[in-house]
């Protein structure tokens, strides 16, 4: 899949689909597309402040479902439910009670912990998807799940 076909078919066809199975080309071309598009919205913030922050927060809530939508996909393929994405955010949970109990040690273990899950889902994202059918829908490199 090239970058053109990933963004037409995660903001178009598939914009908050939560079902079936997304190659890795599909999730790494859509996050190519939102990190450049990340970049061009900081310059435009650094260039005009208050212009800047409206279209980040436009830009933001416009990605959401669709980012969701292809993370979820992606770890479909690899036979894994998409309430994975969360674990990062969950690991980093005892951060709010850190803050409450001034425990330094606390944040920064919370912020480890998050870190690692982070790094682990990013993991699982790189890995080839299971061959074949699975629980999610058929392979996306059949050509069937497009």
């Amino acid at each position: 899949m090239e970058f053109k076909e990933a963004v037409k078919i995660c903001l178009t066809k598939k914009y908050c689909c939560l079902k079936g199975r997304a190659s890795r080309s599909e999730f790494w071309w859509f996050c190519l597309f939102t990190f450049i598009l990340n970049l061009i919205v900081a310059l435009l913030g650094s260039l005009l402040p208050a212009l800047g922050s409206i279209v980040s927060a436009v830009q933001a809530l416009w990605l959401l479902l669709p980012t969701v939508g292809v993370t979820t996909r992606r770890l479909h393929d690899r036979n894994l439910s998409g309430w994975w994405q969360l674990l990062p955010l969950v690991a980093a949970l005892p951060v709010i009670i850190a803050v409450a109990l001034d425990a330094d040690w606390l944040l920064m273990l919370a912020g480890c912990a998050a870190a690692l899950t982070s790094l682990g889902l990013l993991v699982v994202y790189a890995l080839k998807g299971t061959s074949g059918h699975n629980r999610f829908g058929p392979d996306p490199l059949d050509g069937a799940g497009v």
